[in-house]
């Protein structure tokens, strides 16, 4: 894994410095709105980070004057691969579509191979970065890192986790915690699901036993000590969790979120579309969500995110390849 962990490092190293190339527009009210209506189409569960992040995103869109009138639609299934499918047949040609995706796409794309992949749409803008958060009850036998390790020495599976999509970034990181404490990744019990309540009922009715997912999407149930939180796949420790890395088992792995456009409109209409994502990225209202929410700023546009997408969907192969996640 050291490897892939340093491919890891160097993804978020070029995205990071890709990332001062963009000139961002005037973040101020524009004279009049960018388009009539936009459509926000989210490939993920109602609650989820996409929805989350889509939702927001709409509303810091109409908050700046942008479009004064966002639709979303939700279709969720197999990490948005379904979805994605979906988007690319309706809204193609659609000016006036958006369509959220990440990491966690580019991971189940990995894994299954489906037949419409990312290269079938048009990446517009990175938007933010949300490290990894292992949980679990409780009344959970494991109270910290050390104990679920210690479970998963005796006989892997008899530690089932749950999470994000198959091959996603959630799934990829169970494998990555197996693989580094040199155990048999085909033994490994994962149960995926579309959102990260309904991991938490699988918590609650003893089908699983550990969940992950961003942290952002755990942030209440954390807060509210209905779950305990085990690590954060950061470098360093993040809103007093400890990281894998300060608990011996060197994994980053940070699970992006971004915004995509039908590939079959004009350039032009392609440059709306830019604007007005970019126009709400740089607002007020989205600057307040990235606080409430601890969202970590990671944007990044054009060509700079068309190249970074290339580098993690090289890694993400790599990554499903060796842990025998390819379905």
């Amino acid at each position: 894994m050291k490897l892939n962990r340093r491919h890891l490092l160097l993804s978020a190293a070029l995205g990071s410095l890709a990332g001062r190339a963009w000139t961002a527009p005037n973040a101020a009210r524009p004279a009049a709105p960018l388009l009539p209506a936009l459509r926000i189409y989210i490939p993920g569960g109602a609650g989820g980070g996409w929805d989350q992040t889509g939702r927001a995103l709409g509303e810091a869109i109409q908050a700046a004057g942008l479009v004064p009138k966002v639709d979303y639609e939700n279709k969720g299934g197999k990490g948005g691969t379904i979805g994605l499918a979906d988007f690319v047949e309706r809204f193609d040609h659609d000016p006036a579509a958006l369509m959220i995706g990440g990491m966690v796409m580019v991971g189940a794309i990995a894994a299954s191979a489906p037949k419409v992949t990312l290269a079938q749409v048009t990446p517009l803008a990175r938007l933010t970065n949300d490290y990894l958060a292992i949980v679990a009850l409780p009344k959970s036998p494991f109270a910290n890192l050390k104990a679920m390790n210690a479970q998963l020495q005796q006989k892997v599976a008899s530690v089932t986790f749950t999470g994000g999509s198959l091959g996603g970034v959630d799934h990829m990181l169970a494998g990555m915690v197996v693989r580094q404490l040199k155990l048999d990744t085909n033994e490994l019990q994962y149960l995926p699901m579309t959102a990260a309540k309904e991991s938490i009922a699988l918590l609650e009715a003893g089908k699983a036993q550990v969940l992950i997912s961003g942290y952002s999407e755990l942030k209440a149930e954390i807060d509210a000590k209905r779950l305990v939180p085990l690590a954060v796949s950061s470098a360093r420790s993040l809103h007093g969790i400890p990281s894998l890395s300060e608990q011996a088992l060197p994994i980053e792995l940070a699970n992006w979120r971004g915004v995509f456009c039908p590939a079959g409109i004009t350039d032009v209409q392609k440059s709306v579309l830019r604007s007005i994502v970019l126009g709400a990225a740089e607002s007020a209202p989205w600057s307040q969500t990235l606080k409430d929410k601890d969202w970590m700023p990671a944007l990044l546009s054009g060509t700079a995110f068309a190249q970074s997408l290339e580098i993690d969907s090289s890694i993400a192969g790599v990554v499903a390849h060796m842990l025998k996640l390819r379905s």
